[in-house]
């Protein structure tokens, strides 16, 4: 994930806590809010209630690269925060719980959702 992508400061992080929409499930909270540039940031939080420092590190990793592979509209701030239960989601069950997220807090790109939601179509000949 670029630098330009990641929200980094502490003054960033308490805005979007102040001012974001917040969705839940299980896993994860996400809050988010506009942030009126071409890209959009992300930023990540994981409490010392989910574990030790290589915990929380391969949660954040495992985050990272779960935004990285969700195609994402530009213009938003968003910061996702780790529950305990993250500890047992295996990447798939991860993914699965972000992308729905981000869906329903309207930060997918259209494309990717015409696409997941066309029907698979099979070609005989």
């Amino acid at each position: 994930m670029q630098r330009r992508h990641r929200l980094t400061a502490s003054k960033q992080f308490s805005q979007i806590h102040r001012e974001g929409l917040s969705i839940a499930n299980r896993f994860l909270v996400v809050r988010v809010l506009s942030n009126g540039l071409d890209y959009s940031r992300f930023g990540f939080l994981v409490s010392k209630r989910i574990g030790n420092a290589v915990v929380r590190n391969r949660v954040k990793r495992r985050l990272r690269e779960v935004v990285r592979l969700t195609p994402v509209k530009p213009g938003w701030d968003a910061v996702l925060i780790a529950r305990r239960d993250i500890n047992r989601a295996n990447f798939q069950e991860l993914q699965q719980a972000t992308e729905n997220l981000l869906r329903r807090s309207h930060l997918v790109a259209d494309e990717e959702l015409a696409v997941s939601a066309a029907p698979a179509t099979e070609s005989t000949g």
